[in-house]
């Protein structure tokens, strides 16, 4: 397989450098979402995405040997989702209890 910017194909060493540099930007990512620092989470997803797009593209991480590479960043990509998942969850409960203390304060009022 080659990649589209450089039209040359990897080397397996430059697949686990390309991963790990993924897994790093995505441990990192997921922390940032945990203290709830969107911004930085986001500059880290937009740094990683050109890179998982040519790991993905070129399949290089279906390669025989590579397949723990690729077992980890699948976990750490489900950890992410699992974190954003709950933040939105809590988020929406965040919501529907300020929802729920305007209806009552507009209630309070036109008494």
């Amino acid at each position: 397989m080659q990649t589209a910017a450089t039209n040359t194909t990897l080397t397996d060493e430059q697949v686990r450098q390309m991963a790990a540099y993924i897994e790093d930007l995505l441990s990192r990512q997921i922390e940032r979402l945990k203290r709830y620092d969107l911004d930085g989470a986001m500059r880290l997803a937009e740094e990683a995405k050109p890179l998982a797009d040519t790991l993905a593209d070129g399949k290089y991480l279906d390669r025989p040997g590579l397949e723990p590479l690729r077992d980890r960043t699948r976990g750490l990509y489900r950890e992410l989702c699992l974190v954003i998942a709950s933040q939105r969850q809590e988020v929406a409960d965040k919501l529907e209890q300020i929802r729920t203390g305007l209806k009552t304060l507009g209630k309070y009022s036109g008494v």
